[in-house]
């Protein structure tokens, strides 16, 4: 019965749709099926089917206006596409009937037949240029029996002029461009002159935006010699030195021809000066160290001198400390002092331990190049599980270097880095024994495509001691967790002591590691082997291997990992959070 109630229904609804659809169609315009298409060779038809008109959009039949229009556009777009290609006698027809066709015959390709290059200026006017202009000339990148299109003889000219003007010719521009083409003969004759302008040499700073700071700290940032030679690269290289500073959220440096006296260049130098004070409240999660709870204070303008205050509170679950830095504005020589000191407690694998450090510190960044002298004296108060408390104290002269070769700082896919460091102390003077500690490592990246990436890493370090008894933890070697032997604790791997695993006066490391990057996306996946050990004995160190599979998602302070480990000694799963770069 309700089968039977239903089926009128659906029939006068059937109907209605079906009378719905018919007056609709009789309301739509007629528009007849005419389009042109478009005959051309494969080397030109895809050029200017993407850029002709639709040859999918209709044409009224009655609409002659509309018709005749298309085909102007068709003759005329047609010849000026195909002369961007170098095409500058096609034969273009086209045929009338039902459907238009446009047949194209791109004729012979223009190639150059001629090149003149002229310079002016000083360029060719002194005699220590003149081989650097015989260069440009053999550099210049449209030559002589290469095809001439209209984009690669506008890149051609800018090219050259960056060439010249990125050194010493600030001023260089192109008076006479001339590219004459013979469509008969299939040729282009071309033309250019360039005039170099002066040479110039770098004159005085003149600084715009500065409120809080004084001119002279921009000096001494400055490495351009007054009088030196001009270069961009030198500018940029200001630039870059400046905009690194925390006085600065903006800066750009540029050459101030309009105020040049003669040869003598003037640097322009924009600034917007930096909030000095900047207080910071964070809180995160490490697999080594637990949970942990962040308070920092900067303050890049202390007494109104430039000086730069770094200072913060760290809460960890295993680890607190609490440490200030100064640092002054570098010297005219690039070096930069800096005096600070640190508190420490910690309890990490048995060993529960409290130190603090006063030191002041010299260091100079040339290039990929980092170079730091320190002193330090630091003293700790030990204990391990089952021993008793310790105290042990040094004065140790410190010396580290360390060389940056990288694609990317933080995401790294091509690269190396090589960092080494010494550190001594004498019973003499203010420490509880003799020890040299040396330390290494070398890590290097290589990209097997745009979203694969090996990274290997080698560690390794030794303190030169009687014993390890009266040496600072600091200066002593303990390894394992996130960042080294995956698959073990943090610090786990080191000599012993009690029931403790203190450090020990050797230690190395060395890691393989695969990331493939998921395409299009900030997440990726990787595997790898981790080995080392550390301890007080050179025969007694053992091979700890860690290996596992794990995320990895490309944060704004690089890439953080999420790994599951296996430590084959301790046959026990872990699993590792963690920034994934490692210096």
């Amino acid at each position: 019965m309700i089968w039977a109630r239903a089926c009128p229904i659906y029939a006068m609804s059937a109907l209605k749709l079906f009378v719905a659809t018919v007056m609709c169609l009789a309301c739509l315009p007629v528009q007849a099926a005419e389009n042109y298409r478009l005959q051309a060779p494969d080397e030109v038809y895809a050029l200017l089917h993407t850029y002709l008109p639709d040859a999918g959009q209709p044409i009224a039949a009655d609409d002659e206006i509309a018709r005749l229009g298309l085909v102007r556009r068709l003759r005329e777009q047609t010849r000026d596409l195909l002369a961007t290609e170098g095409y500058f006698s096609p034969q273009v027809s086209l045929d009338t009937g039902d459907v238009l066709t446009l047949n194209v015959v791109p004729g012979p390709r223009t190639k150059v037949s001629s090149l003149e290059l002229n310079f002016a200026g000083d360029l060719v006017t002194q005699e220590v240029f003149k081989a650097e202009a015989e260069s440009f000339r053999a550099d210049w990148a449209l030559k002589v029996g290469e095809v001439f299109r209209d984009r690669d003889w506008a890149q051609a000219k800018e090219r050259l002029l960056q060439q010249v003007a990125a050194r010493h010719f600030a001023g260089a521009r192109i008076v006479e461009s001339q590219a004459d083409i013979d469509p008969e003969r299939a040729e282009a004759h071309l033309r250019l002159t360039l005039d170099s302008g002066p040479a110039y040499r770098f004159g005085e700073l003149n600084v715009e935006g500065l409120h809080d700071y004084s001119p002279e700290l921009l000096e001494r940032y400055n490495l351009l010699q007054r009088g030196g030679d001009y270069s961009l690269e030198s500018l940029q290289t200001l630039q870059a030195a400046l905009q690194t500073t925390p006085y600065f959220s903006y800066v750009e440096v540029s050459a101030d021809l309009a105020q040049a006296k003669g040869n003598v260049l003037p640097i322009k130098v924009l600034v917007q000066e930096a909030k000095p004070k900047r207080f910071t409240v964070g809180v995160g999660y490490s697999s080594n160290t637990g949970a942990k709870f962040d308070l920092g204070l900067r303050d890049a303008n202390l007494l109104g001198r430039a000086w730069l205050l770094n200072s913060g509170l760290r809460l960890e679950t295993k680890q607190q400390s609490a440490f200030a830095d100064i640092f002054l504005p570098p010297d005219t020589g690039g070096w930069r002092n800096s005096v600070g000191g640190i508190a420490e407690a910690s309890y990490i694998s048995g060993l529960r331990l409290r130190r603090q450090t006063v030191g002041v510190a010299r260091s100079i960044q040339l290039g990929d190049i980092n170079t730091r002298f320190g002193l330090s004296l630091q003293g700790e108060t030990t204990q391990a599980d089952g021993a008793e408390r310790s105290h042990k104290q040094a004065l140790a002269l410190d010396w580290q270097w360390t060389r940056r070769k990288l694609d990317n700082p933080l995401d790294p896919h091509r690269g190396n880095s090589v960092s080494l460091r010494l550190s001594a102390a004498s019973r003499y003077l203010l420490s509880d024994t003799d020890f040299v500690r040396t330390w290494s490592r070398l890590a290097y990246w290589y990209p097997f495509s745009s979203q694969d990436v090996l990274g290997l890493r080698l560690e390794g370090g030794y303190t030169v001691a009687k014993s390890r008894t009266n040496v600072p933890q600091d200066f002593l070697f303990r390894t394992g967790g996130a960042q080294s032997v995956r698959g073990y604790n943090y610090l786990s791997l080191g000599a012993h002591e009690g029931s403790a695993v203190v450090g020990g006066r050797y230690m190395g490391t060395s890691s393989v590691e695969y990331t493939h990057w998921l395409s299009a996306s900030p997440w990726g996946v990787a595997g790898f082997v981790d080995v080392g050990d550390a301890g007080d004995q050179l025969n007694a160190l053992r091979a700890h291997v860690g290996s596992g599979l794990g995320g990895r998602w490309r944060s704004p302070a690089g890439p953080l990992a999420l790994d599951l480990a296996y430590g084959w000694q301790e046959r026990r799963w872990r699993i590792h959070l963690s920034v994934a770069l490692v210096f």
